[in-house]
Parts: structure tokens; C-alpha cells; sequence
């Protein structure tokens, strides 16, 4: 190919009409579809993913488990230029948004898998939970529709380092088998900052698990809409 050929490449073709804009603070354009107004304003408009003031705190490592369209991603991204992300999102039209809004970030990594209470094979159903709300199930391999789950430990194994800087949970119901594996301790006790939207109204016990293994360790809580901000007290002296 000549070296200034200038190739015509026709942009990719998504299943749903989009809008492309610019969001005060952040510094690339973002797209949304019409059913995700809420979610923009959620994180961008309302900051309900703005943490309580940590003395020094740069993290390094951040799992955003249930990416979305990429907007808490995008979000901790400029928040912390100098962070890894790693972004979980299952479902499929989710997951094209998340990919196309986090392209321009090196340091932002989608993955298309669930987070789960262990390896497996899962899939999404997107009806009758409302919009945005889209829960997995375990299913088997020979599942047209299974894809594989992912855990918190298997993330932070691969991301190469010792921490959770920041974990993010938004994963509509899965929190349950999440907090309630038997190798919770192994990851919890290594997750510095924690950010989560609980799930009872679409999974009964969510809650139970989440603090019935959040409650070993002493932590500084804060609420910001409806995520639950857990610090280590050693963050806050």
C-alpha cells in the first residue's frame, strides 16, 4: 500500500440507533443508546461513583465488574489516569458500547465474560428485569448462548498485581454467589476500596452474603445513590 493512501473504511454498523456527545470532565466522546439517559446521569451528572476523600489514594488496579456501556470505566479513567482497568460486561449489545467508548484508553480492558462464584458457563437473559437490569445464569457448555464467567481472584491473578485498588460491583443478582464462594477471603482480604449496588429487589439474599463476608474486616462506609462505598479503615487514618 502506498505510504498516504488514504483508505475509505466503512465504520462498524451497531443493532440500535446511537448518539455521540461530549461530557463535561471527560476527555473523549461517549455514545449512548436512548434507554441509556439514566445511566449517564447516574455516574456522570450525579458522581454517584465519586469517593469519600482517601489521604494519597492513586490506585493502580481497578476492576469495573459490570461494565455496561463503559461509562464507570470511562469515569475512572480520568478520575485515574495511571490506573488499570479491567471492565466485565456479559451482555452483548452492552459490551459493543463498551468496547467502542473505552477504545481511545489504553489502560481501560474489556472483557466480555460474568463475574461468578467460580468457572463456569453462564448466560444472560434480558427480558422482564427492566431496562439496563440484565441477570445471568448458570448454564452448560453445550448452552448456544453459554459463555464463560470469570472471578475476582482469576482477575486480579491476571492482572499481574498483588491488590484490588478499587472493586466495583454493579452485576445485578450475582453479587450472591460472588460473596458467597468459598475463596471469597482469599480476594476480600486484598481489595482496598469497594464500591457495590446491592440486588435483593431481583435476588433474594444478596445482602446476606455481601455483609456476611464484608463484616470480618473493618472498613470506613459511606453511601453515595445506591452504591454502598466500603474503605479500609487503614485507608482513613
Amino acid at each position: 500500500m502506498p505510504e498516504n493512501q488514504i483508505v475509505n473504511t466503512p465504520p462498524p454498523v451497531y443493532p440500535f440507533p446511537l448518539t455521540i456527545t461530549k461530557i463535561p470532565g471527560i476527555t473523549t466522546p461517549f455514545a449512548y443508546r436512548p434507554c441509556d439517559t439514566w445511566v449517564i446521569d447516574q455516574i456522570f451528572k450525579n458522581d454517584d461513583y465519586r469517593l469519600p476523600t482517601i489521604k494519597n489514594f492513586q490506585p493502580k488496579l481497578i476492576l469495573d465488574c459490570g461494565g455496561n456501556i463503559g461509562c464507570a470505566a470511562v469515569y475512572f479513567a480520568n478520575k485515574f489516569p495511571a490506573a488499570q482497568i479491567y471492565s466485565v460486561e456479559p451482555e452483548k449489545n452492552n459490551f459493543l458500547l463498551l468496547r467502542l467508548n473505552t477504545a481511545l484508553y489504553g489502560n481501560i480492558h474489556p472483557l466480555k465474560s460474568a463475574l461468578w462464584d467460580k468457572e463456569t458457563f453462564i448466560n444472560v437473559e434480558t427480558e422482564g428485569h427492566g431496562v439496563g437490569d440484565f441477570m445471568t445464569f448458570e448454564t452448560t457448555a453445550d448452552d448456544p448462548e453459554a459463555f464463560r464467567t470469570t472471578t475476582v481472584g482469576k482477575l486480579l491473578a491476571e492482572s499481574g498485581f498483588d491488590e484490588i485498588d478499587l472493586l466495583k460491583i454493579d452485576i445485578e443478582g450475582a453479587e450472591k454467589e460472588v460473596f458467597g464462594a468459598p475463596d471469597v477471603d482469599k480476594w476480600l482480604s486484598k481489595v482496598k476500596v469497594l464500591t457495590i449496588e446491592l440486588h435483593d429487589r431481583m435476588k433474594f439474599g444478596c445482602s446476606y452474603e455481601f455483609f456476611k463476608s464484608i463484616s470480618k474486616y473493618k472498613w470506613f462506609f459511606a453511601q453515595r445513590g445506591e452504591n454502598l462505598i466500603f474503605i479500609r479503615e487503614s485507608l482513613m487514618v
